[in-house]
């Protein structure tokens, strides 16, 4: 990935002109999940997003556990906010060369989504009638939904909205995605979400990189 600021590596272009279900986030990954993804509003910025123009739901979906236990039922826009972006550091180009770029023009989306808890994992145990679902409600977090498990709210610091969530029952949230300008193998120009599931445990094999196409 040294030739940034167009990353070709997996089919897509990034220009720069960008208790229960879950398994409990470990205290010296809470820190990279609670680092502000956004960098102040810059020069070079992308043009206004229309808010019907993208389908957030697979990047929504980026935002949830990898098992699958807490589905996206829909989600749409509020506000998208263009601004430069940090980018991720398996993304930035290589330190020995000058046009090093730790930054892409992208975007800050407020949206709203419909989330459906489907239990998993209870054997035959009783499955509760509720649990939590811990919603990140920090403006810049990079932490993602989730059922179950250690809270991780710290009193006086809460980074989590804790809301009851029943089986099988949709539940309206409110969170917020950050992507990258990009454009996807045919040049068509796609949003590329910030890697939710990738960046805390390292990029692995099943970990993909996330187009949304940008309607015309």
């Amino acid at each position: 990935m040294k030739n940034l600021p167009l990353l070709v590596a997996t089919g897509f272009t990034l220009g720069l002109t960008a208790a229960c279900q879950s398994n409990p986030t470990p205290p010296e990954t809470a820190t990279i999940q609670e680092t502000a993804a956004a960098t102040k509003p810059a020069t070079n910025l992308p043009a206004s997003l229309p808010l019907t123009s993208v389908d957030l739901k697979p990047g929504v979906a980026e935002q949830t556990p990898r098992e699958g236990y807490l589905q996206v039922v829909s989600a749409k826009a509020l506000k998208a906010e263009p601004m430069q972006l940090r980018l991720p550091a398996m993304w930035q180009s290589d330190p020995d060369r000058a046009d090093t770029r730790k930054e892409a023009p992208g975007y800050r989306i407020s949206y709203e989504a419909v989330l459906q808890w489907i239990p998993q994992g209870f054997g035959r145990q009783k499955v509760p009638a509720t649990m939590p679902l811990y919603s990140p409600n920090g403006r810049d977090t990079l932490s993602s939904f989730r059922v179950g498990g250690l809270n991780l709210n710290v009193p006086g610091r809460e980074r989590y909205s804790v809301t009851p969530i029943a089986p099988r029952k949709p539940l309206t949230v409110r969170g917020t995605l950050y992507a990258f300008l990009g454009q996807n193998e045919q040049k068509q120009p796609a949003l590329v979400v910030y890697p939710y599931r990738g960046r805390a445990g390292g990029f692995d094999d099943s970990f993909k990189k996330v187009l949304l196409p940008i309607s015309q």
